[in-house]
Formats: C-alpha cells, sequence, structure tokens
C-alpha cells in the first residue's frame, strides 16, 4: 500500500513536471490567417453569399468569389507566375488571395475602385454597369 501511494505521488509528481516541461517548450504552430475585412466581406456577399460551391454556367465564374478564368490568368500574369489554377477557383483561401493581388496593383485604389474593377476589369471603374453592382456591395457594408 505504501509502495502504492508513493509509485502514485511520483506518478503525478513526473506528470506534472512534463507538462511543465511542454509548456515551456512547446510552440504554437504557425497558422496563417486571412484578415477578412469589410470591402471583402462584401463582395463575397454579393458574389456569392459566400458559398465556396457557387458556379455561374454563363460566365465560367466559380467559387466564393466567382473568378472567371480571365481573371485567373490575369493574376498569374501580374505575379510574373503561373501560381494559380482553375481549380483554385474554389479554394477560398486561394480566391481571397487572388482578389487581393488586383487590389494591390489597382492604382490609388478606393472601396469602389477596387469592387467595380473586381467586377468589370481594370477599367471596370469606369463603365456605367458596374456602378449597380457597387451600390449592391456598398449595401452589404451597411449590413455589417
Amino acid at each position: 500500500m505504501k509502495q502504492t501511494i508513493l509509485s502514485l505521488s511520483l506518478l503525478a509528481f513526473i506528470s506534472t513536471q512534463s507538462m511543465w516541461y511542454d509548456k515551456l517548450t512547446y510552440k504554437q504552430p504557425i497558422i496563417e490567417t486571412i484578415p477578412i475585412d469589410t470591402l471583402l466581406n462584401a463582395v463575397m456577399a454579393v458574389e456569392s453569399n459566400f458559398d465556396t460551391m457557387a458556379y455561374n454556367s454563363k460566365e465560367n465564374a466559380a467559387g466564393v468569389l466567382q473568378i472567371r478564368p480571365i481573371m485567373v490568368r490575369e493574376v498569374n500574369r501580374l505575379l510574373g507566375e503561373d501560381k494559380y489554377t482553375l481549380k483554385d477557383r474554389w479554394n477560398k483561401a486561394k480566391s481571397i488571395e487572388m482578389f487581393n493581388v488586383i487590389r494591390s496593383h489597382t492604382k490609388n485604389p478606393t472601396d469602389e475602385m477596387i469592387a467595380r474593377n473586381w467586377n468589370g476589369g481594370w477599367n471596370g471603374h469606369k463603365k456605367k454597369s458596374t456602378l449597380k453592382y457597387w451600390l449592391k456591395v456598398k449595401k452589404q457594408f451597411k449590413k455589417k
């Protein structure tokens, strides 16, 4: 009985020391998170209602941001490498990366310009047809 208590006490001591050691040496894995900003949220709401499996067969637009093949090609051109494939349109994280590439290459960006360019190409902010799209995106800001 005495030996059992001693063994249990020793086991408890080792266990607490092991936890103490683990807390000192354990490093949290680095998980890249993608910050979701208000504009991006609004565009995803308008494009797909946050549905990563959304598909528009008329435009061959896929994923949460309704990315068309021409956009994948344009993002790859901007990056100078074939980083993204058509399959990546179905991946939310990669779709957001592509959106951010376009955003980062927009000169003198405003939320309106970025959204309208996303919808209508590099001159989308000048097209009358993208104004309705911008108003939908802008409406999403008020819902937040």
